[in-house]
């Protein structure tokens, strides 16, 4: 297994979604712990109650060991660290929970709040789940979200927000709110942001993307959520994400 995911670790490096050159530097990931123990709810993605009365070592510890490198340590100025073997091995326990409940027949639903970048990975994964047998939920909501009245919209099978011709950015949680109050029951969430935090907040399980700078995601790990958090640059071009697609799907 180790020579496998060493293996699975050079393709990730290659990629650029893991190694020592990632988008957010140490200033940035130390920022975003102060303002997940603030409370600040831009980063605690919904799962306030999870992170409640959180220290800043605590966060700070949980975040080191779900990157394989603590949040501050850069070999390249401004440029954060994801040990690529930490990421090859998450990869491979959320593909093995995606496709136990795929092949399960169970229900799951995708969505993401970095549609930019990571858009062409979550429709992978999607279209994988669907081959396996999977449940791939969508759900109609007609609410509108923040300050520029987002809406919720599917590309495919994927959740994202915009404004019905451009996809946008978000942390916010409440779209996946509705979501889940719309569908009832569901086996898995696999998403990023507060679509991945409104999931874990209700108790649903899920597979979720974390950066250097999503200190929530490593702390609710720690604090025993059903959650598997895959540590990955969220900020790369679409096309890198194949790599970690394919690492995805050859767990055993």
């Amino acid at each position: 297994m180790a020579i496998r995911i060493d293996e699975h670790a050079r393709r990730l490096i290659a990629a650029t979604v893991a190694g020592d050159s990632t988008s957010h530097g140490a200033e940035n990931n130390l920022r975003k712990i102060r303002l997940m123990v603030e409370a600040d709810p831009n980063n605690t993605y919904g799962m306030e109650d999870l992170l409640r009365d959180a220290t800043f070592e605590e966060a700070y510890e949980a975040v080191s060991r779900q990157l394989g490198n603590p949040p501050d340590e850069e070999e390249t100025p401004g440029r954060g660290r994801i040990d690529p073997a930490r990421t090859a091995a998450e990869l491979l326990k959320a593909g093995r929970r995606i496709r136990t409940v795929a092949e399960g027949g169970g229900s799951l639903v995708f969505a993401t709040g970095h549609p930019g970048a990571m858009l062409t990975y979550y429709l992978g994964v999607a279209g994988w789940a669907e081959t396996l047998g999977g449940r791939v939920l969508t759900a109609e909501v007609q609410e509108r979200y923040g300050p520029r009245e987002a809406w919720l919209d599917w590309v495919g099978p994927v959740g994202v927000l915009g404004n019905r011709a451009s996809l946008w950015h978000t942390h916010s949680p409440q779209p996946m709110r509705d979501v889940l109050r719309k569908l009832g029951d569901v086996d898995l969430v696999v998403a990023d942001h507060g679509f991945a935090g409104a999931a874990v907040a209700a108790g649903v399980p899920t597979v979720a993307v974390m950066d250097t700078n999503d200190p929530a995601f490593a702390l609710a790990v720690r604090r025993g959520a059903d959650l598997t958090a895959v540590p990955m640059d969220d900020n790369r071009p679409p096309n890198s994400y194949g790599a970690a697609l394919e690492v995805l799907k050859n767990g055993p």
